[in-house]
């Protein structure tokens, strides 16, 4: 065998496992790049996925503080109104003795404190303002069976009487400021429910 043949055989050889190492190392290299690929593809899948999550959990934060807020200033607009209202009622009633309705409002009291306190005698005290008013009508009730007696004392009220029974001093106060105190939290109540029928956000 020449020389040249062994060569060349040589070089063939060389070549072939040149090819085979060539050929592994593409082969290395494709799965190296596809488990590279894959695992970009996680992590990108996974940085996804938490922020997507992340964006749910904000909305959901988001919108949590939105209700509330909602609601607060749905709340101060009713609180609001409630006080416009007892406002408005303060007004009326301290102009309630120029009223039309004034004299039947009186006598309504009047009535009550008497039916209250029976037919025994009953001192009334009124506003000065009021006495020629409360002198007719207690002539009228009386004539129901009753005996209210105007006092000379005056109370300082914006309307309404003070009745006390002689026999045992039981007071009712029914003047309109004690009346609308002690109705208050009922009206308050009233007001209350009357807003809400529109329902909260």
């Amino acid at each position: 065998m020449s020389v040249d043949v062994i060569i060349s055989r040589i070089r063939e050889e060389a070549e072939k496992e040149v090819q085979a190492v060539r050929t592994e190392e593409a082969s290395v290299l494709t799965s190296i790049r596809s488990k590279a690929q894959q695992k970009a593809e996680d992590i990108y899948n996974r940085r996804v996925a938490e922020g997507m999550r992340e964006i749910r959990q904000n909305s959901a934060s988001h919108q949590s503080k939105a209700r509330i807020e909602a609601k607060r200033k749905v709340r101060e607009v009713k609180e609001e109104l409630i006080r416009e209202c007892f406002s408005e009622v303060s007004g009326y009633l301290n102009t309630i003795r120029g009223r039309p309705e004034y004299p039947v409002l009186l006598k309504n009291l009047l009535l009550e404190c008497a039916q209250n306190l029976g037919s025994s005698d009953v001192r009334v005290q009124v506003h000065s303002d009021d006495r020629l008013l409360a002198e007719d009508l207690i002539q009228a009730i009386n004539l129901e069976g009753f005996s209210l007696h105007l006092s000379d004392a005056v109370i300082q009220t914006a309307g309404g009487v003070v009745c006390e029974r002689v026999s045992d001093k039981i007071i009712i106060d029914n003047t309109v400021e004690t009346r609308s105190a002690r109705m208050k939290r009922e009206m308050i109540v009233a007001a209350s429910e009357t807003l809400l029928q529109n329902g909260e956000p």
